[in-house]
């Protein structure tokens, strides 16, 4: 009986210990899975805002509505969320308290709520299991703006429109023939790219699939072989690259002198840090320098005749009136460049904003005489090199609007592009949001 009574305990004892085990086995389950619902709900709503495009300059007052416009797009009526919605501050998805995002055939769930911080959002995301909402879970962390990558800066000659190029028009590459690479994302031509100069020494890329490339006669890629340049160097179908968003305002406090005929010398003209005000239409007919910052408003055409020197960079107004007629700047002498970064030390701030030489949206930019080497990227609504035009882009040549760029007579074009490392001051891309990982927390369901 003694013995019976001892085993009888120790059964009774190693079922409640089991008992226990499994009853803190379940919990511990639930407590997993809870959390692992709320963090891959993070996930979830991290790709989400990766995904919503900030166009550059927008006002504070429009940020927050643009993200919850986005995400309704990219989340209505798709999958297990009907609907997202938002009171001004607040960004609940699903739109009802009581609905969830369902995970997994296990029942894993969750929901989240994006809260407006100003330049920042704050994504709190509570998982449980559907079944059994006694054990939630609960992680936050912000999420900050961060300016998208381009490849565009990667390809030599970039444009909206038609490229041609025509005589013994050469586009090659400074450093790597790579670098004299072209694409075109015209989809208004049949025939986005036609190469009728004597080369291109980097690949042709073009954004229309169904689009003619004409190169006849000339070397692409390093070769004349027409098999192999349409096997190796043409690209059809490339995904189009975002183009840059030119911002000048950063320039305009430089531009502290206003250019005035008055005491110029007739045969030597200086500008420095020089405002050419609207409807001015200077013709420069004798030798010009330019130091500094050349700040052109609109509409104006403005014309350098003669021998031009510029240490420093040449912009135009933001969102210039007028039109390509009426907007325009052409080089037709000989253009020797420097970059901002060798300007004397009086120059202050304006030293540190590199990379550019041209900045002029809804400018057309033509080039007529030789320019050496210029110390930055060109990047106009319409690029046009004609004649004996030629010399080294220490960067990217953009034409912004879908119009013909033309490279034709003797053109011979080196590019030193900088690729998607080094943007130009005054040139900007779209944001998206970026987890600031160091605010990552658990928080309270």
């Amino acid at each position: 009986m003694l013995y019976l009574v001892l085993f009888s305990t120790l059964a009774i004892g190693f079922y409640a210990a089991t008992t226990t085990a499994v009853q803190i086995v379940g919990n511990e389950r639930r407590i997993a899975l809870a959390q692992v619902a709320a963090e891959s709900g993070m996930e979830f709503i991290r790709y989400q805002l990766s995904q919503v495009t900030i166009p550059h300059g927008i006002s504070p007052a429009d940020l927050f509505p643009t993200v919850y416009a986005a995400l309704e797009t990219q989340l209505n009526g798709t999958g297990n969320i009907s609907t997202i919605g938002s009171d001004g501050t607040i960004i609940q998805i699903p739109a009802s308290p009581g609905s969830f995002v369902v995970l997994d055939y296990s029942g894993s769930c969750f929901r989240a709520t994006i809260e407006n911080m100003g330049a920042k959002v704050r994504v709190k995301v509570v998982g449980w299991k559907s079944s059994d909402n006694s054990v939630t879970r609960a992680v936050q962390m912000d999420y900050g703006l961060a300016e998208k990558a381009s490849a565009i800066f990667d390809y030599g000659v970039a444009s909206r429109g038609r490229i041609t190029t025509a005589g013994t028009a050469i586009i090659k590459g400074a450093t790597d023939p790579k670098k004299g690479s072209i694409l075109s994302t015209c989809l208004t031509d049949p025939t986005p790219v036609s190469i009728g100069g004597k080369e291109v020494s980097g690949d042709i890329s073009v954004t229309n699939p169904a689009a003619n490339v004409y190169y006849s006669g000339a070397s692409v890629g390093g070769t004349t072989d027409p098999v192999v340049i349409a096997r190796d160097h043409i690209h059809k179908g490339v995904p189009e690259p975002e183009f840059p968003t030119i911002d000048t305002s950063i320039f305009e406090p430089f531009a502290t002198n206003t250019y005035s005929t008055v005491g110029q010398n007739k045969n030597h003209v200086t500008l420095d840090n020089c405002r050419i005000l609207a409807n001015t239409n200077p013709s420069f007919t004798a030798a010009v320098t330019i130091t500094g910052v050349l700040y052109i408003e609109a509409p104006n055409n403005v014309t350098f005749g003669g021998n031009l020197n510029v240490q420093g960079l040449i912009v135009v107004q933001n969102n210039p009136p007028g039109d390509l007629t009426t907007n325009s700047i052409s080089f037709n002498g000989t253009v020797s460049t420097q970059g901002v970064s060798t300007l004397p030390s009086s120059y202050g701030d304006l030293k540190k904003l590199t990379g550019a030489f041209v900045l002029a949206p809804d400018f057309k930019v033509s080039f007529g005489g030789n320019f050496g080497t210029v110390a930055g990227s060109i990047i106009a609504s319409q690029v046009n090199m004609t004649g004996n035009a030629g010399g080294t882009v220490m960067g990217s040549v953009i034409n912004l609007e879908d119009t013909v760029m033309n490279v034709s007579g003797s053109s011979d074009i080196t590019i030193a592009s900088t690729g998607t490392t080094d943007y130009p001051a005054g040139v900007y891309f779209s944001s998206h949001y970026v987890p600031l990982t160091d605010t990552y927390c658990e928080v309270k369901p």
